[in-house]
């Protein structure tokens, strides 16, 4: 049922940020679904080569992952496990979201039960680790982490189980990006912690507002 439900949700996204989902299909008992084959490798490789990316280059990424979301948005698919590895660099440094295979439509019942966590635990929004109900804001909250790990290597929260992360997440204040790589601009920074604010409302509401502060 996610396989299927993630082919509808996938197709109706055609944006040049976003890798293309064509088929899904069943081989000797195995379901598959059939994609755009990307040339390159995805950000988390990417990040652990490159060791921290320059302003310019985690600016340039993060740009076109908000061009990729204000389109599922405006649609309104929700990623809700946006990280890393879920986003593919070709070998000319463009950017594309892939595997909305937990997003579902703001407008269908969600078929996961009430109160169930699902996502990355380094990667979530308070609002996910409590098992509300999420909006865009929740995949604004979890590109703010990619940015903030392109910029630094580090991801805010870290701990030894997803509850301890969880609570983090929930309680704890990110240090500053700043902190931890001093050549990273003050308005970036100020950026990044604007993307994990702990109440969805002091965060960018749309994923175009958080572009053309990037722009800026």
């Amino acid at each position: 049922e996610r396989f299927s439900n993630e082919m509808k949700l996938a197709r109706k996204i055609s944006h040049r940020n976003v890798c293309r989902m064509f088929d899904l299909g069943k081989a000797e008992g195995t379901i598959f679904i059939t994609m755009e084959f990307v040339p390159g490798e995805d950000l988390k490789k990417f990040i652990r080569k490159s060791g921290q990316l320059g302003a310019g280059r985690a600016v340039s990424i993060a740009k076109q992952v908000c061009e990729g979301l204000t389109e599922a948005h405006h649609l309104g698919v929700v990623h809700r496990d946006l990280k890393p590895q879920n986003i593919m660099v070709d070998e000319d440094g463009n950017a594309r979201i892939m595997d909305f295979g937990i997003a579902r439509s703001l407008s269908s019942k969600s078929i996961t039960g009430a109160g169930v966590m699902i996502g990355t635990p380094e990667y979530m929004s308070p609002e996910q680790v409590e098992g509300k109900d999420v909006d865009q804001r929740s995949d604004i909250y979890s590109l703010g982490i990619i940015i903030y790990e392109m910029l630094t290597c580090r991801v805010p929260f870290e701990g030894d189980t997803p509850f301890t992360i969880g609570v983090k997440h929930k309680s704890e204040r990110p240090r500053d990006p700043r902190e931890l790589n001093p050549q990273i601009p003050q308005d970036l920074g100020r950026l990044v912690l604007k993307c994990l604010e702990k109440d969805g409302a002091k965060r960018y509401q749309r994923a175009g507002e958080l572009r053309t502060d990037l722009e800026k």
